[in-house]
């Protein structure tokens, strides 16, 4: 919370956020809130804290998505195991994505690309389970005997 707290500027909405993430009970939310609303600004004052506001819950979503997607490369990584043992993610990345081992892995490590974290977006999400679906039909459809 605090580092999202970290991506608020305006000083009064900061404040109201500090505040509710100490409150512990429903009352003491109500009472910060209240208090809040107390406060009084021209029109003018305003425009620019609602202004402010909106572009500092912007930003608390940009920093969000960014925790979203590292638990989602993090769960990933979990879920797979030592899949990587078994079958080849080369063969995965060329033929599922079109694309360099070396780019699947960077994903599923979370490495930092050009500076960011590499994590899969969510259409590619559902293309690594859809190319892990294909590929367990193709196993279980093997018949030796």
């Amino acid at each position: 919370m605090n580092n999202i707290i970290d991506c608020i500027t305006e000083p009064r909405f900061k404040q109201m956020m500090v505040k509710l993430s100490k409150a512990s009970t429903e009352k003491e939310v109500d009472e910060i809130i209240s208090e809040h609303n107390q406060i009084e600004m021209s029109d003018t004052e305003k425009q620019q804290y609602s202004d402010n506001v909106i572009a500092d819950l912007e930003n608390v979503l940009k920093a969000l998505d960014g925790d979203i997607e590292e638990l989602r490369a993090s769960r990933i990584r979990e879920k797979m195991g030592d899949l990587d043992q078994a079958v080849s993610f080369a063969y995965i990345a060329k033929n599922y994505f079109g694309k360099s081992y070396s780019w699947l892995i960077q994903r599923l490590n979370g490495s930092k690309v050009n500076g960011k974290e590499a994590h899969f977006n969510k259409e590619e999400v559902l293309q690594l389970q859809s190319a892990l679906n294909d590929l367990g039909r193709k196993l279980s459809s093997i018949v030796l005997i």
